[in-house]
């Protein structure tokens, strides 16, 4: 598969996570402004990932959607995020 298939692959892919997550620490929990900081740094990323690929940017397209997936699985992963227990689209711990 080349690079620009895998980044529309994965642009397609993220944008089904990014539909699924949801915060799910208590508005009074000390990580919900975390949780909502990294919810923006996770869809600037992604936005990122979109630009570089109009750009056909793939190399920089397929970095940025690699650190914003990455967050994005590891804020599941911890709870911080809600992930609806798709163990397709996140590394679940059960």
């Amino acid at each position: 598969m080349e690079l620009k298939e895998k980044v529309i692959k994965y642009i397609e892919l993220e944008e089904e996570a990014l539909k699924k997550i949801k915060i799910s620490v208590p508005e009074d929990s000390f990580l919900i402004e975390y949780a909502r900081d990294a919810m923006k740094m996770i869809v600037s990323y992604f936005n990122d990932a979109k630009h570089f690929h109009t750009q056909n940017d793939e190399i920089n397209a397929f970095a940025a959607l690699n650190y914003s997936y990455g967050w994005i699985d590891s804020l599941v992963r911890l709870g911080v995020f809600d992930g609806d227990r798709d163990h397709k689209l996140f590394t679940l711990y059960k």
